[in-house]
């Protein structure tokens, strides 16, 4: 027969309790160590290999050993990987938020780096993330200010500044720094995959845009490419359609774009070609470079080649523009009509030959004719739009002129280069847009 004791021994109960105890901490302890020690690959960046990479090379770069790389992709031989593998990058959990700025990096485009240089240790400043705002970055260049490279990017300033959260524009920059670019409208619009192209070996910017049938100048614009010799291999180029070489206002976002492209002279290019080529005039070559004539241009000689409507020689109060605007280029023979702060169309045009010059300034819309009459020329001016007097005169902006003698349209075929008598010329198609925009008291801006 058993009989139960009902004693109580407090302790035996305490040992029981406190090996319990010791039991659960030794467990919770190497739990811990288990978890650190432990490569982190549900977390792991994936690397894409890229053609000349090696095994050695995306190693260094992450900052891993090789034979630690190696046995995560359980790979044997080190030379046995090939373009477009994807690679697990095998990642502790103590050095996983470092890795996570290069990754980010990666997908933005890579970060440039000198020869023999470890990325991990090259300074670069960041506000928020690369990937979701679709920033670019920069890689400062010897004798580069803050000022020069928003002045070859077409960006404010100030805004690169705040960006890259420096204390002054006046800030002193240091060879190889990397800068943050402002998104602008033209990285933030969606791309289109039909009308995206990888660079091929052998294949140059300007037989690309030949293939396309787009204007290098708009390849170069929509790419944010400054110098046309500086692609690569594999690099991603978007197409521009003609809705992007037009413009209009539901696909502009932000302020317009504008710049310089930087252009090397090759052997056998002459200004005219240069112009051709980029969409622009001999004189605006000749304006922007300041050279004495059009034949000094030599072989690897860097001009600047503008584009997009040129800033406005006026103090603009600090609010949002408002309704229509009309800007006249003389050197670049081209017209950019703003509604707001929106570049809505952007036409070639031309403006006065020879003595009749036609006057830079900021004017008005002073009288609005639809078939304007010249007394002087003989000639009838459709679309009139009266700016600016000259003596008992008024210089304006006008279609296609017809001519009284002969009844017939002149000058059709000069749109595009200096040819009337002092006023800008468009045709009729864009005359008559403008004309139906335009109001009396309308700013035209007609700049050099």
């Amino acid at each position: 027969m058993f009989t139960w004791s009902l004693a109580f021994h407090p302790q035996r109960w305490l040992r029981s309790r406190l090996y319990a105890l010791i039991a659960l901490l030794s467990f919770l302890l190497a739990l811990s160590l288990a978890v650190d020690a432990a490569p982190l690959f549900a977390q792991s960046p994936v690397h894409i290999v890229q053609p000349g990479e090696t095994l050695t090379q995306i190693a260094a770069r992450y900052g891993v050993a090789l034979e630690a790389l190696m046995q995560a992709n359980q790979i044997s031989e080190a030379d046995r990987i090939f373009s477009g593998q994807q690679l697990i990058i095998p990642i502790s959990a103590h050095s996983a938020q470092s890795v996570d700025e290069d990754v980010i990096e990666e997908a933005n485009g890579g970060v440039e780096t000198t020869s023999g240089e470890n990325p991990s240790e090259v300074a670069v400043e960041r506000s928020g993330s690369a990937i979701a705002t679709l920033n670019r970055t920069y890689q400062v260049r010897t004798g580069d200010t803050l000022s020069l490279i928003a002045l070859r990017f077409g960006v404010d300033a100030d805004a690169l500044r705040r960006l890259n959260r420096l204390p002054s524009v006046n800030v002193s920059l240091r060879a190889g720094q990397q800068l943050l670019l402002p998104a602008t409208g033209e990285e933030l619009r969606p791309r289109t995959p039909d009308r995206e192209h990888r660079v091929q070996a052998g294949e140059t910017l300007s037989k690309i845009a030949a293939d396309y049938g787009v204007t290098l100048a708009a390849l170069l614009q929509v790419n944010r490419i400054a110098d046309p010799n500086t692609v690569y291999v594999g690099q991603l180029l978007i197409i521009p359609g003609d809705s992007r070489e037009h413009g209009g206002a539901s696909r502009q976002i932000g302020p317009p774009r504008n710049g310089f492209f930087y252009y090397t002279v090759q052997p056998g290019d002459t200004m005219s070609t240069i112009a051709r080529n980029l969409n622009t005039t001999m004189l605006a070559i000749q304006t922007y470079n300041n050279l004495p004539d059009a034949e000094t241009v030599y072989n690897n000689m860097q001009i600047k080649i503008p584009y997009g409507p040129p800033p406005i020689d006026q103090v603009f109060p600090p609010v949002p523009m408002s309704g229509t605007r009309f800007v006249v280029s003389i050197s670049r023979q081209q017209c950019w009509v703003y509604q707001g702060e929106r570049v809505v169309y952007a036409w070639p045009c031309s403006t006065g030959a020879g003595e009749r010059r036609t006057k830079p300034g900021n004017y008005a819309v002073q009288s609005k004719i639809l078939n304007a009459k010249s007394k002087v020329w003989k000639l009838d001016m459709p679309y009139w739009l009266g700016i600016y007097d000259v003596g008992p005169y008024e210089n304006g902006i006008h279609g296609l002129p017809v001519s009284w003698q002969t009844g017939k349209k002149i000058w059709s075929g000069l749109i595009g280069q200096p040819a009337t008598f002092g006023c800008a010329m468009l045709g009729d198609l864009e005359a008559s847009i403008l004309f139906r925009m335009a109001y009396i008291g309308m700013p035209v801006h007609v700049l050099n």
